[in-house]
């Protein structure tokens, strides 16, 4: 059965057919990789033949493994996603890193005081990146208090992330349109997603992070052309949704020239902002940093060299 779906895949044109039938066979039977090629004769059922079958064309229509299986691994941490959200990138961990040095150099000025360190995700999306943050300093420091802000124009977005807050975080929240918290399973992060625009007029943080749309239209265009099905709201830079879908911009910056002066009035001094962009765009978002008056402005790489997430800090 496995040889058969890989043919189907190979005849539709995917190089990584016989990965991606091990990866819909895992997640049909909730086995790892070692139990099917120790199992190779096993026998499915009825049911799970035609399961099978239904993940398989899905598949070959170029649709994502993750939102076939709606699961994507992001910085050690299992995530729930569909097709109102991007799949979390390995690239994007590179953010998560190092905000997350950024925070406990934070937090170690003083170790025998408790810090409560406000901090915003924009375009939260998943919500992959706030939560690992926050997930990964609670780990690491005991002195450490978390006041977030997750938003997200996509109401569908915001429900995704929702559920990896109860599932990851163990913490229990609703959509909000204004003010209100909750509070997470250990009582250390007190959380708050807001449908709306960019920051939505939230400010006093000490640390903003977003992935943002950055991607150029006519690269959109191409990007979706192999049914990849991810939202187009979370790609196209150069849309400006919140002001009527209208095309604004060649560079995927539109939004991106909104949000960094943003970020920078609502931080507190000494803040942080950090985002993430494409390697054809750092160089104009450095120049937009610097314009905003952001200082010690400096871009990291990611795992191919790509210069990737940019940060800077208000004096």
């Amino acid at each position: 059965m496995k040889k058969n779906a890989v043919d189907q895949l190979n005849k539709s044109g995917l190089p990584t057919a016989e990965l991606d039938a091990d990866c819909l066979l895992q997640f049909l039977l909730d086995k790892d990789k070692t139990y099917i090629l120790m199992n190779r004769d096993l026998e499915l059922t009825e049911e799970q033949v035609k399961l099978f079958d239904s993940y398989i064309e899905q598949r070959k229509t170029g649709l994502p493994i993750a939102y076939i299986t709606h699961k994507k691994e992001f910085y050690g941490t299992e995530f729930y996603v569909d097709e109102n959200v991007l799949i979390p990138k390995p690239d994007t961990e590179i953010l998560v890193e190092e905000a997350v040095k950024s925070i406990i150099k934070f937090s170690q000025k003083d170790k025998d005081r408790t810090f409560v360190i406000r901090i915003a995700d924009v375009c939260t999306g998943s919500g992959c990146i706030a939560i690992s943050i926050v997930k990964d300093v609670l780990l690491k420091t005991d002195n450490v208090q978390f006041e977030v802000v997750m938003t997200d124009l996509s109401l569908e977005a915001l429900n995704v992330a929702r559920k990896n807050i109860y599932d990851i975080l163990d913490a229990s929240t609703t959509i909000l349109c204004e003010a209100g918290i909750v509070q997470s399973g250990d009582h250390r992060a007190m959380i708050k997603l807001i449908n709306g625009d960019l920051l939505c007029f939230q400010k006093g943080f000490d640390f903003v992070f977003s992935n943002p749309p950055y991607v150029p239209h006519k690269m959109v265009e191409e990007l979706l052309t192999d049914g990849r099905s991810e939202p187009v709201m979370a790609l196209d830079g150069d849309i400006d949704f919140y002001d009527g879908k209208e095309i604004k911009s060649d560079d995927g910056l539109c939004l991106i020239k909104r949000l960094i002066p943003e970020a920078y009035k609502s931080l507190n001094k000494g803040g942080m902002f950090f985002m993430e962009s494409g390697e054809y765009q750092t160089e104009n978002v450095r120049k937009l940093f610097y314009d905003c008056g952001f200082k010690n402005i400096a871009t990291v790489k990611d795992l191919e060299g790509q210069e990737r997430v940019t940060f800077g800090g208000k004096e």
